[in-house]
């Protein structure tokens, strides 16, 4: 009988776009899943940091409001990219990422990390 299971890289990379669904950015949505050994071992989105207020809970994007190009200034940006607050996710478990990979979910692209 044939196996009609999707892919491992397929069935994470749509982890990774479901985990950008919870994106607090503005401006960009990007999922990011740390597995290994074909286990998810944490996920992270980008947006604030766990425990601090994102854009739409200030009224906004800094950035937009003052007419920022994109990719400029971004020591005002309130955002974390997704892999560190996954790697973040991992660290406040006491899961240790070693040997495992990041599969980032951003506009229809996948990217993999390697630690």
């Amino acid at each position: 009988m044939e196996d009609k299971r999707v892919s491992w890289d397929e069935y994470f990379m749509k982890m990774a776009h479901l985990v950008k669904e919870r994106t607090t950015c503005i401006g960009r949505s990007v999922g990011a899943v740390i597995v290994k050994d074909k286990r998810i071992i944490s996920t992270g989105y980008n947006g604030a940091p766990q425990g601090t207020k994102h854009c739409a809970e200030i009224g906004g994007c800094i950035r937009r409001k003052m007419n920022i190009p994109r990719g400029e200034r971004m020591d005002i940006c309130r955002a974390t990219h997704a892999e560190q607050n996954a790697i973040i996710s991992a660290a406040r478990t006491g899961t240790s990422i070693e040997g495992s990979v990041c599969i980032l979910q951003l506009h229809h692209v996948l990217h993999v990390l390697k630690w």
